[in-house]
């Protein structure tokens, strides 16, 4: 394989690679670097960072439990923690996976220890069976509580739960009706969260009765309408959709979703047997594939951490960064997720994205101007809502090893070419060489590497 389709493939199946890691591997198998790329991701650590609130202690109803378990405190570490370990980890796809589902089952809530143990979860089946994480999610503490399934009652059915499984979990909009929510939503009747934080099935408060879900009636409960759900190859189609516009990219080519779908079906839902499928396929490194994503705010954070060793001087301001470019782990903007896309980009956030890396480089503040707040999003306590100013801090050695064997009349195109996987115009060579620093070796390289950082094509991944 050559440099940039190695590039892409750990872009896309990871949250990238430093430019010395890709040349080692310049000229294997593509069939080698994919297997080594889930090797790696067969051990792997999940977030460990806070320990059971409730363990040892007695909590007499869920109103207090749900008081023991909320911390934004908690929350802030954990999407720190979450965002260091995709940064250093070996397992590269499985928590790019993770971060998929994380988005695909989006959930919001400030119950710190029911989103470690989510986080988790997902990242437990991330590579293995969707079947599999689709039941295990469904009997999620975080997900019933999010979504008020312990609210879900023989005598006052909740719908909540029910219809979100089948709009954007499983089948997606209109391949249901809203009676196949209604009665689904019975079906569903105490799946509940005890007074440990723990899943438990209550069944006096559930509903026994006949159903008739998707055209079939029965005495169905909450695991016979999830497998009614997964025996419908719409869902196949629909999942395969969304990771197809998540991996591949926005322009999707029916056919070639047609061949996934089938394969994910007749594969019982085999997540690591599709992404193989995926990453083997020549389609996956043609010209119109690579390049044609942008980056997420989360995914561009841990590029550069990757990259450059990027750290914020206070803990917080990794969390006000990841809130002005729009998106704060564990706070999805709705049950939905988010939208993506051309989304990632408004006025702000661009402005920021392309100034960052100057501002990193000279190592200063950079002012943070966000969005309107996302529902219950984490402020560090004795923090302004109205504070704009955040500092970093880096480490350019790595790329200083890499850059001081080109030629320095050589080198604005060599990280043009290193890090830009769409086609640019030629006439940014001549262009950002008159913006780099040319008083030293180290600051060329140092000043060139920045200025191809702050290009739009950067954010094209």
């Amino acid at each position: 394989m050559q440099f940039k389709d190695i590039q892409h493939l750990y872009l896309r199946g990871g949250f990238g690679a430093t430019p010395s890691q890709i040349a080692y591997r310049t000229g294997k198998e593509r069939t080698d670097l994919v297997e080594e790329l889930f090797a790696a991701s067969r051990s792997y650590r999940g977030l460990n960072h806070l320990e059971d609130p409730v363990k040892g202690k007695k909590v007499g109803n869920l109103r207090i439990l749900f008081m023991l378990l909320r911390s934004q405190d908690q929350m802030r570490e954990l999407n720190l923690e979450w965002i260091r370990l995709m940064a250093g980890t070996n397992a590269a796809l499985r928590e790019k996976m993770t971060f998929f589902w994380h988005d695909h089952f989006a959930t919001s809530t400030p119950l710190a220890w029911l989103m470690q143990v989510q986080n988790n979860t997902l990242r437990k089946h991330a590579l293995g069976n969707f079947r599999t994480m689709l039941h295990a999610i469904s009997k999620d503490p975080a997900m019933i509580v999010y979504l008020n399934n312990q609210q879900n009652k023989k005598d006052h059915p909740n719908e909540n739960f029910a219809r979100e499984v089948m709009e954007l979990f499983s089948l997606g909009i209109g391949h249901y009706t809203e009676q196949d929510v209604k009665e689904a939503a019975r079906a569903f009747t105490g799946w509940t969260v005890n007074k440990k934080g723990e899943y438990e099935f209550d069944e006096k408060e559930h509903d026994d009765g006949e159903k008739t879900v998707l055209g079939r009636t029965g005495n169905w409960n909450g695991n016979d309408i999830i497998d009614m759900l997964l025996e419908n190859r719409q869902t196949a189609r629909y999942v395969c959709e969304k990771i197809y516009r998540f991996f591949i990219g926005e322009q999707v080519d029916r056919s070639w979703l047609d061949e996934l779908s089938d394969q994910f079906y007749n594969s019982n839902y085999d997540i690591s047997k599709l992404m193989r499928s995926i990453f083997l396929d020549d389609r996956f490194y043609s010209r119109d594939v690579q390049g044609s994503l942008i980056a997420s705010p989360v995914e561009l954070i841990v590029r550069y951490k990757r990259l450059i060793s990027l750290e914020t001087k206070n803990d917080n301001d990794t969390l006000k960064l990841q809130k002005v470019l729009g998106q704060v782990l564990f706070f999805p903007p709705n049950v939905a997720g988010w939208p993506g896309g051309r989304n990632w980009i408004d006025a702000s956030s661009l402005r920021l994205r392309m100034d960052l890396p100057r501002t990193i480089m000279e190592g200063g503040e950079f002012d943070l101007r966000p969005k309107p707040d996302f529902e219950d999003a984490p402020i560090a306590e004795g923090q302004s809502k109205t504070d704009k100013k955040a500092s970093v801090r880096s480490d350019w050695n790595t790329l200083l090893r890499y850059f001081r064997k080109t030629k320095r009349e050589e080198l604005t195109k060599k990280v043009l070419d290193t890090f830009i996987q769409s086609d640019y115009d030629e006439r940014l060579v001549a262009l950002i060489d008159k913006w780099v620093d040319h008083s030293s070796a180290d600051k060329q390289i140092i000043s060139t590497c920045a200025a191809v950082f702050s290009i739009p094509e950067f954010q094209l991944i």
